[in-house]
């Protein structure tokens, strides 16, 4: 986890004064310009020593974000991705740098899918986190980099915030008669939450493994067998198979540094 900076005492204040005070936060640091030059400067580099195109997904707090915007996977994020994937040559390897708590699936699945179909190299890196959805985009890469301490996370759908397998599991412990209409319908939506989810692991991994070890990765991942906090190391996940490299490049550890040094009170995004 990023280190975070104590923040003040909440106060009741106004919004101006509110934007003061992250003026004067900005002062005491880089600018904000100069934290984006540093950034672009670490990515051109990274660029230059891999022979690799770098796109990030970087869900992280900055101090001049707005206050409606989230640390999550949303459909904005998605529409830049596929155009970034898009607009990289055919033949040109992509570098995806990766740190997100995860989001909304549909699309999670439009950038796993972008992803997967790049003809050429795909290395997603890790340097601390892909939860939840972001774990998608990790299996859709050729190459997941990691450090000893970086995780992934299960796959389990959530169902008005509760795990499906669970919901699945009422129809078997309670007579029929007993159970609540919403229930059932509730139940049968986590089914076919659940079968799309092993489905899209599945072909996520079809030409990375055999198809007996996808379908056990998918039954691992979605079948309900973890807390969804629950995380997969870089050691759990090389014993399922996926092809992962410990270490990520220093550069990405610099371009995190570049987003350190703020402690921001709100969620924002960065992503180059």
């Amino acid at each position: 986890m990023i280190r975070r900076l104590p923040s003040t005492p909440p106060v009741q204040a106004g919004l101006e004064d509110e934007q003061e005070t992250e003026a004067e936060e900005l002062e005491d640091g880089p600018s904000k310009e100069e934290i984006i030059a540093r950034r672009a400067q670490l990515i051109h580099e990274l660029e230059e020593e891999r022979g690799s195109r770098v796109i990030t997904l970087i869900h992280r707090k900055e101090p001049w974000s707005k206050s409606d915007e989230e640390p999550e996977i949303v459909l904005d994020d998605s529409e830049f991705i596929l155009q970034e994937v898009r607009q990289t040559p055919r033949d040109k390897p992509i570098d995806f740098i990766l740190h997100t708590e995860g989001g909304l699936t549909f699309a999670a699945d439009l950038m796993a899918m972008a992803l997967k179909y790049h003809p050429a190299k795909v290395t997603v890196m890790i340097p601390f986190y892909a939860m939840s959805d972001g774990t998608y985009l990790a299996l859709a890469a050729d190459e997941i980099m990691m450090e000893r301490y970086s995780i992934l996370a299960p796959l389990e759908p959530q169902i008005d915030d509760m795990p499906a397998n669970w919901i699945m599991a009422i129809l078997k412990r309670k007579p029929m008669e007993l159970i609540a209409d919403r229930t059932i319908l509730l139940a049968e939506s986590a089914r076919m939450e659940t079968e799309n989810a092993r489905e899209f692991v599945k072909w996520l991994l079809q030409d990375k493994m055999n198809e007996e070890q996808a379908s056990q990765v998918a039954d691992f991942l979605v079948g309900g067998f973890m807390a969804s906090s629950t995380p997969i190391t870089l050691d759990v996940a090389r014993a399922i198979h996926l092809n992962v490299i410990e270490g990520v490049p220093e550069k990405v550890h610099q371009l995190f540094e570049t987003i350190e040094f703020s402690g921001g009170k709100r969620s924002g995004k960065s992503y180059q």
